[in-house]
């Protein structure tokens, strides 16, 4: 699903907020898509907050006073304006002003539950409140910034979507990383981007794991039990940054716990993206993700992800082009097939094969 720039979208909005601080707290989001980027200042105030149940289906609890903050090309200002503060330059415009954005914009949705599918967190972000994206079923991607000091509880509760986390820093500085991974068990990409999102830095993927509790009888007492090796790999930070060795180092135990398709992710993500990566991790990560090579081309092929399918050629045999052409066309990819033919002709059999005029 690797995807940093195409998908978020600067449009229509009407946002419900409060002044946090020197900052501001956003509180509910009305749009026309779902999938949405918020803007990084109201009026003139960085947004550093997300409300309690903001983007939850649930209804948050509204202070007796807030604000609507109006964005959108419509309005003459792609930035946005506040329609319950009066306009400084144009004081006596602001009364005849606030029904024509009414009207405008009453057609919205609330961009809640399952009618958000990936949102564009400011990069002034310093704190997520209770349940801000509780129930939110379609959420598949989550863009952010470096500075996330402070998530509540319940934060990703039922977020059955989500898969990809954008962080918008550089993965040798401290960042709220190791927070939003404690507040999530499934399975999770996480790509490091530089702000504008055009590129790859680094990339981590972090598997499920789920963890229970069995009651000690008589005495009542409980026994915590964890399993899966993505819980050991949330902990793989120091001082917020993230330390690849110790990730590595839990590269050898998810072998005898993690699917086979959560080992191909952790391998062909470290291998494409080898940040820190020591030699001998480098070598045990082949060695996994050559003994499953027909696990990650079934991959690259269901999510038709050309990318990954080309960085997988290094490691084909003649054998596997034909078998991975053969998976392309049974998926009806056009795209794939036809540039794997094109990789086998350059790099495959046929290239290493020599002739001479004896063979005529």
């Amino acid at each position: 699903m690797i995807n940093t720039t195409e998908e978020f979208t600067y449009q229509k909005l009407d946002i419900l907020w409060e002044p946090a601080g020197d900052g501001a707290r956003i509180l509910r989001v009305y749009g026309e898509h779902p999938v949405v980027a918020l803007p990084e200042t109201i009026e003139g105030r960085p947004v550093t907050e997300i409300g309690a149940y903001c983007f939850s289906r649930s209804e948050p609890h509204l202070p007796e006073q807030y604000f609507h903050f109006y964005t959108g090309e419509q309005l003459g200002n792609p930035f946005g304006q506040n329609a319950t503060q009066p306009n400084a330059e144009h004081p006596a415009l602001y009364e005849a002003d606030v029904p024509t954005r009414s009207a405008a914009y009453g057609h919205l949705s609330c961009l809640s539950g399952s009618l958000v599918e990936a949102i564009r967190l400011p990069a002034s972000v310093t704190t997520l409140h209770n349940a801000a994206f509780y129930n939110c079923r379609k959420l598949h991607t989550l863009s952010v910034g470096p500075g996330i000091r402070s998530i509540g509880s319940d934060e990703f509760m039922n977020c059955t979507s989500l898969s990809q986390l954008i962080l918008r820093g550089q993965d040798t500085e401290s960042t709220g990383l190791s927070l939003l991974l404690e507040r999530f068990e499934e399975n999770l990409l996480v790509l490091f981007t530089p702000e504008e999102e055009d590129s790859i830095l680094a990339a981590l993927f972090f598997p499920e794991y789920y963890e229970w509790l069995d009651e000690i009888s008589p005495a009542h007492l409980f026994s915590r039990s964890i399993h899966g090796e993505g819980f050991r790999m949330r902990k793989c930070f120091e001082n917020g940054r993230v330390n690849y060795e110790k990730y590595d180092q839990c590269f050898e135990n998810a072998l005898k716990l993690e699917s086979d398709e959560s080992l191909c992710q952790i391998a062909f993500t470290r291998l494409r993206w080898p940040n820190g990566l020591k030699e001998e991790a480098c070598a045990l990560y082949e060695y996994a993700l050559k003994a499953r090579l027909h696990t990650a081309v079934s991959m690259a092929v269901r999510d038709k992800d050309l990318q990954l399918l080309l960085f997988l050629c290094r490691y084909f045999t003649g054998e596997d082009y034909s078998q991975a052409i053969s998976a392309c066309v049974a998926a009806d990819w056009g795209e794939g097939s036809a540039r794997l033919m094109e990789e086998k002709h350059q790099n495959g059999s046929f290239a290493r094969k020599s002739f001479s005029f004896d063979d005529f």
